[in-house]
């Protein structure tokens, strides 16, 4: 029988089970390996911020993470204060993103299909205007400067916050060591950041991608593992269970 063992190396969300799930529906067998881990930082300048909706044009969220940070803060606030952030405008890159916003802030986002930060930004620019209050945007030690790139570049002003840290997972080392000699099939990077703590680690652990089918969760994980000279089997259309199926399921 064909190897159809496929690792995610991914944050461990909780609750997020949709791409093993996907995946043992369609045949494969999933190896969840936990590579990062995040700790919130700077609650009282973001509590500042989401206690001021008036000076706000809406928020952007770019990760599941980014609406973790902020429902720790969002879900003390005042039911008035949840009011005032429905009537403003949410926008959110990918599936996941807008279905955390959904579950954990109950609130409406646009840009769900966007993939990165160059599929959202248009979508921002066409959803406001130039030179109104600027957006919040609540990010990660490691965030991408891309985004307020080109949202600068249309005269539309945000307010990057910082609000959590992401650093390698504490068993990562841990369980690579358990599975390197179960060679899989498939490996799935989910993150740029991902991809430099994990190649750091196979390297020390004499592990070899030779013949393993190497898959970007999107573009911006590619041009990380491009950048490292790994080959790349395919990128996800879009960073979903079912983005996801529809590369391992393609041809050679």
């Amino acid at each position: 029988m064909s190897n159809t063992s496929v690792w995610l190396l991914k944050a461990s969300e909780e609750g997020d089970d949709r791409y093993s799930d996907a995946l043992s529906r369609s045949g494969f067998k999933p190896e969840l390996v936990p590579t990062l881990t995040f700790k919130f930082i700077n609650q009282t300048p973001l509590k500042t911020a989401l206690e001021n909706p008036q000076d706000l044009s809406g928020i952007i969220f770019t990760s599941p993470r980014a609406v973790n940070a902020v429902t720790q803060i969002y879900s003390t606030l005042n039911v008035n204060y949840h009011y005032q952030w429905s009537e403003k405008k949410i926008f959110a890159i990918g599936e996941a993103t807008s279905a955390a916003i959904q579950k954990n802030l109950r609130l409406n986002s646009i840009g769900k299909e966007s993939g990165n930060a160059q599929q959202l930004a248009p979508i921002i620019i066409k959803e406001t205007v130039a030179f109104d209050k600027p957006l919040l945007y609540p990010c990660g030690n490691l965030g991408r400067d891309e985004l307020p790139k080109l949202l600068a570049s249309q005269d539309r002003d945000f307010r990057a916050l910082t609000c959590y840290e992401t650093t390698e997972h504490p068993n990562l080392k841990s369980t690579l060591q358990k599975l390197k000699d179960e060679q899989p099939a498939y490996i799935v990077f989910f993150s740029p950041s991902g991809v430099n703590i994990t190649l750091a680690i196979f390297k020390a652990l004499g592990f070899s991608l030779t013949n393993i089918k190497v898959i970007a969760i999107g573009p911006t994980t590619n041009t990380a593992l491009v950048k490292e000279g790994v080959p790349v089997f395919g990128v996800c259309p879009s960073p979903s269970p079912e983005g996801l199926l529809h590369v391992c399921k393609s041809p050679l």
